[in-house]
């Protein structure tokens, strides 16, 4: 019997469909990891962060960091794992845009994960994919949680339903306007009007990924006119609603 051994494996990977709700995603210590849905939109939520994940784009995780996924629908969630000491995916929690090529990639290599660098056809792609995650460039879909339990009480109800008005949420959660916003500001750096506009965004993100139409959508989440919509969106993300889906 041989007492060869295989080398160990760089990069693994998990597929898991899950049903609508949340579920928190499995994790190796002394591995980062991506995490992108192959069908469906999805939520990352971590300890101070919400994550929108769009099929075309993914999260770069760090180890040591938990992540719970939510989704509407349900939805086909993807995870590659690399060794820490590979750095491929940075050091910081980040979504990135995938380009069609970089998602093909990704893709591929959580089909014939694991990988080694000791394989010239693994090796060529895990520093083509370290290559291509490197460039690919932030997406702002990201809101920061505050931890003050009120705030947070706040910005649950507004992530739950981002039409109601915050004058309402606030009313909901016994506080005042004037307590709300520095708590917001201090601990998510941005002022309670621009955390309830991202969260309309990115609320709309989902509901257009889901085939739902921009006037509906901007109904939907409390604008006033599919224009204001439109506008606020740009404003938010660098781009028209239509434009953001199709790129």
């Amino acid at each position: 019997m041989s007492n060869s051994r295989q080398p160990a494996s760089q990069v693994r990977s998990n597929a898991s469909t899950h049903p609508p709700g949340r579920v928190l995603l499995p994790t190796q210590p002394g591995w980062d990891y991506l995490v992108f849905a192959r069908t469906g939109l999805v939520t990352a939520i971590t300890d101070t962060q919400a994550w929108t994940i769009p099929v075309h784009r993914a999260l770069c995780v760090p180890d040591g960091t938990g992540v719970q996924i939510e989704s509407a629908r349900r939805s086909a969630v993807r995870c590659l794992y690399f060794k820490k000491d590979l750095d491929v995916l940075g050091q910081e929690v980040r979504v990135v845009n995938l380009t069609p090529l970089t998602r093909e990639l990704v893709s591929h290599a959580v089909e014939v994960a694991p990988m080694n660098l000791v394989e010239p056809a693994d090796q060529a792609l895990i520093t083509l994919l370290a290559a291509q995650l490197a460039n690919a460039p932030k997406a702002p879909l990201h809101l920061g949680l505050p931890a003050d339990p009120l705030a947070l009480e706040v910005a649950t109800s507004i992530m739950a339903d981002p039409a109601v008005a915050l004058e309402d949420q606030i009313h909901a959660a016994n506080s005042s306007r004037r307590t709300i916003e520095r708590r917001f500001k201090s601990e998510t750096l941005m002022s309670l009007g621009q955390w309830h506009r991202r969260a309309r965004i990115l609320a709309a993100v989902s509901m257009l990924a889901q085939g739902q139409s921009v006037t509906d959508t901007a109904l939907t989440i409390g604008y006033a006119s599919p224009s204001s919509f439109v506008s606020a969106f740009k404003s938010e993300l660098g781009s028209p609603p239509r434009e953001f889906m199709q790129n």
